[in-house]
């Protein structure tokens, strides 16, 4: 939002170098970026972050205070001088996450701080109503709207809604969304970057690594529901997606769990120490459709596992931590909505 109008990529710049005006868009951006992490800050306290001298950061906050996302304070202390302190202003701007899945969408809409103002689950045959509503609700501060896509969903029937004219969109797959969630909102950037499984009707998988997100040359990177240790045995989404959960309880009624939690761990376990071995992640992140005790009882076999092949299994220390996600929900919606902002007024990844 700093600079909102479309940037070409590194590779079609038609100039080498970085401008002055590249320059001041990326500082507006880490200003932004430190006060929703931090909250107020001083003139002091930003430019320690930013090695900037306080002029420079004084025309910095400006420019934001100026454009209506920054507002100023007195913070109080004991002292008798009180240090001006800036923040941002949360309703000065808002971004609407949409995740298409095959029988519902969910809607979200987030404020410049990250925080949900608005969340709703719509029919697709709503979705044009639900999205009109939004857009007369924040007229005047939606910056723009982010589609997450479940592998079953389809977002090209999404181009003609009138709703969405005149709106910048960002579509990505869902499971990107969820790992912007948790870069933004979530576990951030630990060393390694950190990687997203997602386990409903198939399983998938999401790397962020170097600050970026990994696609793969075609665009395929995360699709492990495939994968299978022999050519003889099911692939991980017959054993263990969110659907091959809801048949095996309704071959063995709710008995039949622990099985069923036993076997998906096992190999869902395969799949991170796969992913361990090459890119070695700081940390892999569960989330998903299965109800919440089964998916706690999935990772806490996963861990015990993990300690388990740690007392003789050499690489064992490829296999990184392993936990919840950090959002509700999986946190798609709420990562599709936050794309906007990635775009338009956070640092760039590196």
């Amino acid at each position: 939002m700093a600079r909102a109008q479309k940037r070409e990529s590194e590779g079609g710049r038609a100039g080498a170098g970085i401008s002055p005006e590249d320059i001041a868009d990326h500082n507006s951006r880490v200003v932004l970026a430190l006060l929703r992490r931090h909250g107020a800050l001083t003139r002091q306290e930003l430019s320690a972050h930013l090695s900037l001298t306080e002029p420079a950061v004084t025309g910095i906050l400006k420019r934001l205070a100026a454009a209506g996302f920054v507002g100023q304070g007195r913070r109080e202390t004991t002292d008798r001088y009180k240090a001006a302190e800036f923040s941002l202003l949360a309703a000065s701007a808002h971004g609407c996450g949409l995740w298409l899945r095959p029988e519902r969408i969910d809607v979200a809409v987030v404020d410049l701080k990250g925080a949900v103002v608005l969340q709703q689950e719509v029919p697709p045959h709503g979705l044009d109503a639900a999205v009109r509503t939004i857009r007369d609700r924040f007229a005047a501060s939606l910056a723009g709207i982010g589609i997450a896509c479940h592998p079953a969903g389809e977002a090209a029937g999404l181009g003609p809604m009138q709703a969405l004219a005149d709106l910048p969109t960002f579509t990505v797959k869902d499971v990107e969304a969820a790992v912007t969630a948790e870069r933004i909102l979530g576990i951030g950037e630990p060393e390694g970057g950190f990687a997203v499984i997602l386990v409903d009707e198939v399983v998938r998988a999401g790397l962020m690594t170097g600050g970026r997100f990994f696609r793969g040359v075609h665009g395929r990177a995360g699709c492990i529901g495939s994968m299978r240790p022999g050519r003889e045995e099911l692939t991980l989404d017959e054993v263990a997606s969110a659907a091959s959960y809801r048949r095996h309880i309704e071959a063995s009624g709710e008995a039949g769990t622990t099985d069923w939690t036993r076997r998906a761990a096992s190999r869902l376990l395969d799949a991170v120490l796969a992913l361990g071995g090459f890119v070695s992640p700081g940390a892999v992140l569960i989330g998903g459709s299965l109800p919440d005790d089964v998916l706690d009882m999935v990772i806490a076999m996963m861990i015990a596992e993990r300690a388990r092949k740690g007392s003789y299994f050499v690489p064992a220390s490829w296999i990184p931590p392993i936990r919840k996600l950090s959002l509700p929900g999986c946190g798609v919606a709420h990562g599709a909505a936050l794309l906007p902002f990635a775009e338009l007024s956070l640092p760039k990844p590196r």
